[in-house]
């Protein structure tokens, strides 16, 4: 359950106290000086369409602000049902839980540095353990879910932050590889590096089961801890690994390596993708409202059908050169 405080001007209260009786719901009203703080508390599924409603009529856009807090227990509730159950957040709450690790900062840069030097230090040791740890830490999740939550934006002002944060996530671990390559000296390839010098179906089935896991932990509001795990590690040591084989000057393996990193980038965004824009086009009551429903045009359908294309064009490619 959510709870949700509303605060307004007092002059607005009337518009939003009509809107909430009419969609049945209960709520507390508190009257100040210039403003008025309405408070209560919804379904999860319910969240989303609520929001959406009050940001029709202007809240939170326009005028006032809309807060939002988990609600752990709540021994009675007497709310309605005011619309159909869904099962997805509302993408205001989808970029809140993305955005923090989704954007280039500082902290990103750092956990990729991290990152970046176990799986270095565990492929060139052969170490499986320190892999799984760079896998761990590695934020390489963020930027892909936040530049595909952008598509579903009328302005898409996060995709292109979210694609340059993820270049310069892959990029980091790639640098790292290559001078802790240079740094240590290896007589002989690990089964760590050379297991990620080419693409193959395992690889790449993994990487999209990965992605879909992703959208949909996503679209739920869960903790992403474990599945961005999985994806790291389609990513992190591949992209590591370009760096080390540079470092070693084996050219055609760090190609192939460079290449099954392209493949399993692409897999991951077209599976999240495919997750987000199958929940956008067809879920009334889960991640938009009926008003929102309304205005979606034949482009999510289209993207559709191009991330389906995209991922049998990845599999086919694997099959017939690999």
């Amino acid at each position: 359950m959510k709870a949700l405080k509303i605060i307004i001007p007092s002059e607005k209260a009337d518009i939003v106290r009509e809107l909430l009786t009419n969609l049945k719901i209960q709520f507390s009203s508190i009257k100040m000086e210039n403003e008025t703080q309405i408070e209560l508390i919804v379904n999860q599924d319910q969240t989303s369409i609520l929001l959406e409603e009050l940001k029709g009529i202007g809240v939170g856009t326009v005028f006032g602000q809309i807060q939002i807090f988990p609600v752990s227990l709540s021994v009675e509730s007497k709310v309605s049902k005011f619309v159909q159950k869904g099962k997805s957040i509302s993408i205001d709450e989808m970029i809140s839980n993305t955005k923090g690790l989704g954007i280039l900062s500082t902290h990103f840069v750092l956990l990729c540095i991290f990152a970046g030097l176990l799986a270095a230090f565990g492929l060139l040791f052969d170490n499986v353990i320190i892999i799984i740890a760079s896998m761990i830490i590695a934020p390489l999740l963020g930027p892909i879910a936040l530049a595909v939550i952008g598509t579903l934006l009328p302005k898409n002002v996060y995709s292109k932050k979210a694609f340059l944060a993820e270049f310069i996530g892959l990029t980091t671990c790639l640098v790292i590889g290559l001078l802790v390559g240079l740094i240590i000296p290896l007589e002989n390839l690990t089964n760590q590096i050379t297991i990620r010098t080419s693409p193959g179906i395992p690889d790449i089935v993994f990487a999209i089961v990965s992605g879909l896991a992703a959208g949909i932990f996503i679209i739920r509001g869960e903790s992403t801890n474990i599945v961005g795990v999985a994806v790291a590690a389609s990513l992190c040591p591949p992209a590591t690994n370009v760096g080390v084989l540079l470092a070693k000057q084996e050219w055609w393996m760090a190609l192939g390596s460079f290449v099954l990193l392209i493949l399993n980038v692409f897999s991951i965004y077209a599976a999240c993708a495919l997750i987000f824009w199958i929940t956008q086009s067809f879920v009334r009551g889960g991640s938009i409202s009926e008003r929102q429903f309304k205005k979606i045009t034949q482009k999510y359908y289209i993207r559709i059908l191009a991330a389906i294309f995209l991922l049998i064009l990845i599999i086919v490619i694997i099959i017939l050169f690999y």
